[in-house]
């Protein structure tokens, strides 16, 4: 079920093609769901395991005890860590 506690939402950043996302580091040790509302109109599902995220060099921020996602909307891998979040497409909702 998605909620507040386990999913986040990015649309894309309109500066530079990516989904940029800050969650608390403690949502990353859990099941997490992204949701990506792409720039036609249509949205990504990730759903992501337990402890997938926790083993990769993502950005942390210290200070906000948070965890920064740069996802670019070209590949699905983050920026810093070259993660490939593609297989954990759940879903794609074309435009209406």
């Amino acid at each position: 079920m998605l909620n507040r506690r386990n999913t986040r939402f990015a649309n894309v950043n309109k500066t530079v093609p990516v989904w940029w996302l800050e969650m608390p580091q403690k949502m990353v040790d859990e099941r997490l769901h992204i949701l990506l509302g792409r720039e036609d109109g249509g949205l990504i599902w990730l759903k992501c395991p337990p402890g997938t995220l926790k083993r990769h060099n993502f950005r942390y921020r210290s200070d906000k005890d948070v965890v920064g996602l740069h996802i670019d909307i070209s590949d699905l891998r983050d920026r810093r860590s070259g993660y490939d979040f593609s297989p954990h497409i759940e879903l794609e909702l074309p435009t209406r």
